[in-house]
């Protein structure tokens, strides 16, 4: 983890970036934001949208790998104590949160291991995914409100708390994402 004079820059370049989010969905303004963050040390794919008030741990920015034409929401905070992968087209909604960190019950030792959302997947309003050593498979659903804490299969829909399944998607040929772009569920790769 940087020290110092390192943490303060990283944490003036995500000041920046939220200071440079586009008022209105343009990919190119977008990019413009995302240029920011990536100096600061995410790593971000691209057409991703990162709305206001998006947070995560300075000094362990490089813990973040976001796929192409993801789609983050308002409020929304990452505790990345260890690695968080989200897939491509992944959707997560205003106020979520994502936290790979923990203590052991009895020592308190911390401890931490990778959070790992597929492909395809959205996160509902205030969803809470808790969990190391986490994976929330591709095409799922995860309700507004939901708190995850154990791994979710490929295509399912989750809810409650904590969140368990009550269905499975039955996945079209292409599937709508934000800015009216549309892609294939299985090959994860825009189409018309």
């Amino acid at each position: 983890m940087p020290t110092g004079t390192r943490l303060h820059v990283r944490h003036l370049l995500k000041w920046i970036a939220e200071i440079r989010t586009p008022l209105v969905h343009d990919y190119a303004s977008w990019e413009r934001k995302n240029r920011w963050l990536r100096l600061a040390g995410l790593k971000i794919g691209e057409g991703v949208a990162i709305d206001r008030g998006f947070t995560c741990l300075t000094g362990y920015e490089g813990n973040i790998t976001i796929g192409d034409y993801a789609a983050i929401g308002n409020n929304v905070h990452f505790y990345n104590f260890g690695p968080i992968a989200i897939g491509k087209f992944c959707m997560i909604a205003a106020d979520a949160a994502l936290s790979n960190g923990g203590h052991d019950r009895n020592t308190l030792d911390p401890f931490s291991a990778p959070l790992t959302m597929g492909h395809g997947c959205w996160i509902g309003t205030a969803a809470k995914i808790v969990g190391a050593n986490l994976t929330i498979g591709d095409n799922a659903i995860v309700g507004a409100g939901a708190v995850v804490i154990r791994d979710i299969p490929p295509g399912a829909i989750v809810a409650g708390v904590p969140a368990r399944v009550i269905g499975q998607r039955d996945l079209p040929d292409r599937v709508w994402h934000l800015g009216g772009v549309y892609f294939c569920p299985r090959s994860f790769v825009p189409s018309k």
